[in-house]
């Protein structure tokens, strides 16, 4: 009876599953793109060694996009394989990811703006898939 109960509830979570790991994955590929942009720039010849204004925080913003870009692998093969941590862990992530992207759009000469913005989108649309019911029809459906 248990493992009918399992496998009906996995099965159910299935095709939002899917489409998480599938955003993780693109956070992933580009998060590292994005985040080698930012150090390089860090490290580029003939970059002045004080900086002022919020370009201070480039290193920890270059840093903490890597950490994303390289912990949504791992998130995705914890929800993949419906791991207990997986859930709040992906949360955690996103959130960073969203504070990254914000700070991303404060500095406007730091990326191009579509690194943020892709950073944004796909956070949020992690964090709707990941909360949003099943019973919550899509406005195409309305």
């Amino acid at each position: 009876m248990q493992d009918t109960l399992a496998g009906r509830r996995s099965h159910r979570l299935r095709p939002k599953i899917i489409a998480i790991v599938v955003l993780l994955l693109v956070q992933c590929l580009s998060g590292l793109y994005f985040s080698l942009i930012l150090i390089a720039d860090l490290l580029a010849p003939g970059r002045p060694v004080i900086v002022s204004g919020i370009s201070i925080f480039t290193g920890f913003a270059a840093g903490v996009a890597l950490v994303v870009a390289l912990a949504s692998p791992v998130i995705a093969w914890g929800l993949w394989t419906l791991k207990p941590w997986a859930r709040q862990r992906c949360t955690l992530l996103e959130l960073l990811s969203l504070g990254i992207g914000a700070f991303e759009l404060l500095e406007p000469g730091l990326v191009s703006s579509i690194a943020p913005i892709t950073r944004l989108v796909i956070a949020a649309l992690i964090l709707v898939v990941l909360y949003v019911g099943s019973g919550v029809r899509a406005l195409s459906h309305a």
